[in-house]
């Protein structure tokens, strides 16, 4: 089979070299001076998969990976659980429909009672299309809401963006990320871990 077809190919995700080097600390426009964390760039999505298990086995727990795709397995790699996510739709559908009920009860019982096609005033049955509706209404708000809440937008300008070869992240780059808030970063140290893992472009950008 080698025969017919050659030698496998390197696969294109493959890290190549960066022309220029890149810095051990890399500053960012209007910069606080302190570190926002290191960042370390891995050839494939198995290698910072391995790296990623590696960090969190090491005690780091303010890991993130960046990848062009998804990488199964990745999430609890990084220490990831369930997202918060579905509670706050949960909410929001509870918090619709006990507003439909309370508002439709109070203005066909109290405020302007009235007899429509004969039946009780409290019939629920005419209610359910708008218990249904003000559900989903105001499940769409709340996911769409927290969405954005929660992944901390609207945001303009993001500490990685400085890094040199960051933006190969949509295409072919892998990046494993230790945040300064993790109570075991330290620059130098964790600089020099993410090295020992085989990352490249190893350096810690400024907050």
């Amino acid at each position: 089979m080698a025969a017919a077809y050659g030698p496998p190919s390197h696969p294109p995700t493959e890290v190549q070299p960066h022309t220029e080097p890149v810095p051990a600390f890399i500053p960012t426009p209007g910069g606080t001076g302190k570190p926002w964390g290191a960042v370390a760039e891995f050839a494939n999505g198995t290698d910072l998969l391995a790296a990623a298990k590696k960090a969190l086995a090491a005690g780091y727990k303010h890991l993130d990976a960046w990848t062009p795709f998804y990488v199964h397995g990745m999430k609890e790699a990084i220490g990831r659980t369930r997202s918060r996510l579905p509670l706050f739709t949960l909410a929001g559908g509870l918090t619709g429909l006990t507003a439909a009920a309370a508002l439709q009860f109070y203005l066909m019982t109290y405020y302007y009672p009235t007899i429509v096609g004969g039946k009780e005033y409290r019939a629920w049955e005419a209610f359910v299309p708008v218990f249904f509706e003000m559900t989903i209404l105001f499940s769409g708000f709340f996911t769409l809401f927290s969405l954005i809440g929660l992944c901390g937008l609207p945001k303009f300008f993001h500490p990685l963006d400085s890094h040199p070869t960051f933006n190969r992240g949509t295409q072919a780059g892998f990046f494993l990320t230790i945040e300064a808030l993790d109570a075991s970063f330290s620059p130098d140290a964790t600089r020099a871990f993410l090295e020992s893992l085989g990352g490249k472009h190893v350096a810690v950008v400024e907050a």
